[in-house]
């Protein structure tokens, strides 16, 4: 949903959800995953009004390739998506592929931004956005990807300088769009534990090299002048700040949105939850809870904080043998554990006596809405992220049910957002709200 203030004229906010809880492999499943899910949360929300409605979409990387060299297959989708009123602001270039199978992992990170693979993908990403999307008009689309690769695997520099180089391939890529009549599109780099760039800190000063070495390459393997060339990477590259990540880290909301927009644009915002356990030498059970969420799909990076001091680990079987060794005493004495599982943003808590970390996310929604001036772009981009429906406790939740939880999550955004006075243009803040409190 596009949503405007009073306050801030000339000024959007984008809201949708990101559709990487499945992994469409043709237009059919893409089409079809829009029906299931997206439409009934858009007439929930929006009623009869004919108002757009943003979604964030996921391609992987052969359905990606596919559209980007059929154009007919890319018109298709274009008229779908008008004809329903659905506006792709922003898409996640994450995930390469096989995201929603089993054995994930570490994987998520291949290919790694110095592979040719990981250029193309993302590439093939823009150029079906700009095909999608344009009724951004003067705005920009969004593209989220990981930092560069997984943290295990840098054993010097030269990863990093190679992941540089191939970011500024991407920059190149993306400037050419636009000068061909697409959309400005913010490759938008996203800060994960135990990654190349773990933190919100990490990934600062990450880019502040990275930006140095895609000038470099604009310069010499393009030809760009130096000022054409720092021109492109300040328009072009940015952050995608992933409140689940950031509070994993514990990173104060206000540091984590600093750190986001200290020389760049933000690309995106990912609201999204991570778990908590407070207290875990006081709470066996909550910590049985939480081993009990180990599966063998995605990594849940878990850090406690023991006074100044972070504990980490790379998964839930790590944290385990920690438990069972000894490291066991160091981490029940923790003041709190907080995991990478993304879980729904409107949930405070979850059975088994676990929190989650949703003060962190409204927080920073809060914080980033109340101003604009530190976006760098003229629209801030908010993308709900719970792509873990399949693997959540309970069983994989599909249909009408998926539905629902969406739409649960999406109106507790609309509420934070409604509070800071962004609304749907048109709308009073009052007649935005539905009985309850709820913002239609």
């Amino acid at each position: 949903m596009r949503l405007v203030h009073a306050a801030h004229p000339g000024r959007d906010l984008w809201l949708g959800y990101c559709l990487n809880l499945r992994a469409p492999e043709s237009l059919a499943e893409l089409q079809a995953d829009i029906a299931e899910v997206v439409l009934p949360v858009r007439d929930a929300l929006c009623g009869a009004a004919p108002r757009a409605f943003g979604v964030g979409l996921y391609l992987p990387a052969a359905l990606a390739r596919a559209l980007a060299r059929d154009p007919a297959g890319t018109a298709a989708l274009r008229a779908f998506l008008h004809a329903e009123r659905l506006v792709p602001f922003t898409f996640n270039a994450f995930p390469y592929g096989g995201f929603q199978r089993d054995g994930v992992k570490r994987e998520v990170f291949r290919p790694t931004w110095a592979d040719q693979e990981r250029l193309d993908y993302t590439l093939d990403v823009a150029a079906v956005a700009a095909a999608l999307a344009p009724e951004v008009g003067d705005g920009h689309v969004s593209i989220s990807t990981h930092p560069g690769a997984f943290g295990a695997w840098l054993t010097d520099r030269s990863l990093l300088r190679r992941c540089a180089e191939g970011l500024g391939r991407a920059l190149a890529g993306l400037a050419e769009l636009e000068a061909r009549g697409g959309p400005r599109c913010v490759l938008a780099l996203e800060a994960e534990p135990r990654a190349s760039a773990g933190t919100s800190r990490a990934l600062a000063e990450y880019l502040v090299f990275a930006r140095e070495v895609a000038a470099r390459v604009l310069r010499t393997e393009h030809g760009r002048s130096d000022d054409v060339a720092r021109a492109v990477v300040a328009r072009h590259l940015g952050t995608c700040l992933d409140a689940c990540h950031a509070a994993v880290e514990f990173e104060a909301p206000d540091d984590a949105l600093r750190l986001a927009t200290f020389d760049g644009p933000l690309g995106k915002l990912q609201v999204s939850n991570a778990l908590a356990l407070p207290r875990p030498a006081e709470r066996p059970d909550a910590v049985a809870a939480l081993l009990a969420l180990d599966e063998p799909r995605y990594l849940h990076q878990t850090t406690g904080k023991l006074g100044a001091e972070l504990l980490r680990v790379e998964d839930l079987d790590e944290l385990r043998r920690a438990l069972e060794g000894a490291e066991s005493q160091r981490w029940l004495a923790a003041e709190e554990w907080r995991c990478h599982f993304h879980v729904p943003i409107d949930r405070e808590a979850l059975d088994g006596g676990l929190a989650t970390t949703r003060a962190t996310a409204d927080s920073l929604l809060a914080l980033a809405a109340a101003e604009p001036e530190r976006w760098g772009t003229p629209a801030l981009h908010v993308e709900v992220e719970t792509y873990t429906w399949s693997v959540l406790p309970g069983g994989a939740v599909r249909g009408a049910a998926l539905a629902a939880g969406v739409e649960r999550e999406l109106r507790h955004a609309l509420t934070r957002l409604g509070v800071a006075g962004w609304h749907a243009p048109g709308d009073s803040a009052e007649k935005n709200r539905a009985p309850g409190g709820d913002p239609r």
